[in-house]
């Protein structure tokens, strides 16, 4: 395959993004196989481009309206199954697999259904809700090391996953081709009760409108108390600490933050922690909001909020 025949330029990337906010790639290919994503990565080493990669669109903002370099944005839809595991290519969709696990009476990715995005942007940013994350699940990864041309396989410790974080985020070189879930037998009412609350509790809680998803990472307690011991014990004691986190979206509510806006970006009224996309909202609207945000909690609980979403193409 010659990849410069599917290779476009100066393409809107506006449609692929959750928050709908976007900017124009001055190259950019669809990749729905391994072939064509190692001849793309390729492609733009020979060419002396940046490469930036784009899975599901979500926790992402775009901060520039012309990306140099090559956009790849990683698509389609291919897995499959053998007894607990299931093998899947870093496209596919990371709530089509919860539902197919689901089906099949495996546990471990019923926190993921509804989950916007793609199983390689997952497991690249250790993805999760309801006190899971996709590390617990991941037994392998396939990954192009574009360094050195080859595939190497990384068992779940190489992969180094913390909290919102892996060696797919440290390693530049290193591009997410499929993945193996290790995933485990279970009562199929239990499986899917407990799926289901969580698509109910996601519904009722999180907004609607266009988003990326949670803005800020979850406060530790473990680095908190090195911030702001007092905050810390404080909201200890109000029992309000999960598996060692507190949900950020508490604090910017008490901040009163809540529907305070700047152009088209609203701090969402149902969940404090989400901007969302009100009206045709540019990347500086978003970002004005985050800077308000991050200066209201230095100011009132001397401490520093860490970005989720990542700044894309800038």
């Amino acid at each position: 395959m010659l990849v410069e025949k599917i290779i476009k330029k100066n393409y809107d990337l506006t449609p692929l993004t959750t928050f709908k906010i976007g900017g124009r790639a001055e190259f950019f290919v669809l990749v729905k196989n391994q072939e064509e994503l190692i001849e793309s990565i390729n492609w733009a080493k020979r060419n002396k481009l940046p490469l930036l990669l784009l899975a599901g669109g979500s926790n992402i903002l775009i901060t520039k309206k012309k990306i140099r370099g090559l956009v790849i944005k990683i698509s389609g839809e291919k897995y499959s199954i053998k007894g607990n595991t299931i093998s899947a290519w870093a496209g596919t969709g990371l709530s089509k697999l919860a539902r197919i696990a689901i089906g099949l009476s495996l546990s471990g990715l019923e926190w993921a259904l509804g989950i916007p995005g793609s199983l390689g942007g997952a497991v690249r940013g250790n993805a999760g809700a309801y006190g899971n994350d996709i590390s617990q699940q991941v037994s392998e990864v396939v990954a192009y090391d574009a360094a050195n041309d080859r595939l190497v396989k990384l068992n779940n410790q190489a992969c180094g996953f913390s909290y919102r974080h892996s060696i797919f985020k440290q390693n530049k070189n290193l591009f997410i081709v499929s993945v193996k879930l290790k995933l485990s037998q279970g009562p199929i009412d239990e499986i899917k009760n407990s799926a289901k609350k969580n698509l109910v509790h996601r519904r009722r809680t999180l907004p609607g409108e266009p988003s990326a998803g949670c803005i800020f990472k979850n406060l530790e307690y473990n680095k908190l108390i090195k911030e702001n011991r007092d905050l810390a014990d404080g909201l200890e004691l109000k029992g309000l600490f999960r598996g060692g986190k507190i949900g950020t979206g508490y604090l910017i509510n008490q901040l009163g933050l809540k529907g305070k806006s700047r152009g088209g970006a609203k701090i969402s009224e149902k969940h404090a922690n989400f901007i969302v996309n009100i009206k045709k909202a540019n990347s500086q609207d978003v970002i004005s909001l985050i800077n308000l945000i991050k200066k209201k909690a230095k100011n009132r609980y001397k401490i520093n909020l860490t970005e989720e979403i990542e700044y894309f193409g800038g």
